[in-house]
Parts: C-alpha cells; structure tokens; sequence
C-alpha cells in the first residue's frame, strides 16, 4: 500500500508506453521520417517527358529542404529547452528550503506574525521533528481571502497558504521527509509540500494526469533536490528521479 495519497488503482509491472505526450522533438523526427520516404519514393520514379522529369526534380529538392529546416528547428528547440529547464533549475534551487502549508486555520482579525509562525511550528512537530519559529527566516499567508469550493456537494472553506523558508535546509527535509499529508489514506486537513516554481509545478501536475490516465498507482512524487529534480515513487520498488520534463519523465517510464 502507498504510504501517501494514491492517484492511481494499479501498479506499474509493465504499462504500455506513453505516446500521447506531444513531444516537439517527436515530431520533428516523424516529419523527417516522412520526408525521406517521399524522397525514397520520388527517386524510384522513372520519369519519361521533361514535365515529369521537372516535377521530380522538384518536389526532390523540396524535401531536402524540408528535411533540413526541420533538423535546423529541432537543433533550435533543443537549446531553448536547455535554457528553459537550466533557468528552471536556478530558480528551483532558490526554493529549497521554502515548503507550502495548506488548510492551516485563518482567523484575519486577530492572526499576527508570531502566532502564524507558532501555529506553523505547532503542524510541523508532528513530524516528529521539533520545530519551533526560530527554525524559519521568513513565513507569510499567500493573500488574506478566504475561499469556498464545493466538494462532493459539501462547501468548504479553504484558508490562503502560508509560505514557510527554513533556514536550514537540512532542517526543511527532515521536516518534509517525516510530515505525512495522508493518515490512513485519507488527506489531512493541513498539508505541507514543497514551494515549486511554475515550470517544476506544471511538470508535477502533467504527471499525475499522465498516470492517472494510465490507472498508475504511486506512492509519492516530489522535487528532491537541483541534481534529482522531479522524483516519483511507484508502489513496489521502482523509483523515477532525475526528471526535469516530460521527455525526461517518458524516457524512463517507457522502461519499466
């Protein structure tokens, strides 16, 4: 059994791969496959009048040319993606030592500094790691509203999140490490995750979708640290690491 929240029913013994992740790089490689059968095609043609011969000629050199726009476009994508996962990381590793509280009780009248840091210290300890405010060098409510959605057709009440930076990043992965957001399968009303950037959280998120199409069971999946980023681990054995994107995410899946 999954020692935190399930978003899957099954396990991962051997799926069939992922194809529907509409991968640039794929693409790309589809297209120069096709234009290279053309070309395979147009070459075996044995063309009799000049007009035949003309339009042979033509749509040869217009596949070369294809063929070689799309290699310089696949070279151009790849170092945009480089750049774009290389920013990501810097920004990430910026984090590190941030996590995110949710569903902590807001009171707005009479809610200050030190009691919100008191309160968060407080959830914390249940980890079984002494946290007290001292520990953090910054720590704030992500906005004063405070939201209703309905669940199941019941309204709830969803305080704003509290940003939380340790000082100690070491103290941060104890504490992140230890919490459990899950009891006996069941979600906690107050949860603590990693604080991710925009690109590393809409990585999260496009795994989870891609496993919950796939009816994937996994036990967790968290930013670990700059070299390992995304991490993801199956129920069994399996553990994915070092994932950056999708392609990175696919890559290794493909294989299990």
């Amino acid at each position: 059994m999954p020692t935190k929240k399930s978003v899957m029913t099954s396990s991962p013994t051997k799926t069939t791969p992922i194809t529907d992740y509409n991968d640039p790089m794929s693409e790309l490689e589809s297209l120069n496959r096709s234009l290279s059968q053309v070309s395979e095609l147009v070459n075996s043609l044995s063309p009799k009048t000049q007009f035949e011969k003309s339009i042979t000629n033509i749509v040869s050199l217009l596949c070369k040319n294809v063929q070689s726009l799309a290699q310089n476009c696949g070279v151009v994508s790849s170092g945009l993606d480089a750049v774009e996962v290389n920013l990501a990381k810097t920004d990430q590793y910026s984090r590190r030592d941030t996590v995110v509280v949710t569903g902590l009780e807001y009171k707005k009248e009479t809610e200050t500094y030190d009691n919100l840091c008191g309160a968060v210290a407080q959830e914390l300890s249940t980890s079984g790691i002494k946290v007290s405010p001292s520990d953090f060098s910054a720590c704030h409510r992500n906005g004063n509203r405070i939201k209703s959605i309905t669940v199941k057709g019941k309204q709830l009440r969803v305080p704003p999140s509290i940003t939380v930076r340790f000082r100690s990043s070491n103290k941060k992965d104890l504490v992140l490490n230890k919490h459990r957001n899950f009891v006996n399968g069941k979600p906690k009303s107050v949860r603590v995750v990693q604080s991710l950037n925009g690109h590393y959280q809409s990585l999260k998120n496009s795994i989870n979708n891609f496993l919950r199409e796939k009816n994937i069971q996994i036990s967790w999946i968290h930013w670990r640290s700059a070299s390992s980023g995304i991490c993801v681990k199956f129920d069994g054995d399996a553990i994915l690491s070092r994932i950056h994107s999708m392609a990175d995410f696919l890559k290794q899946f493909n294989k299990i």
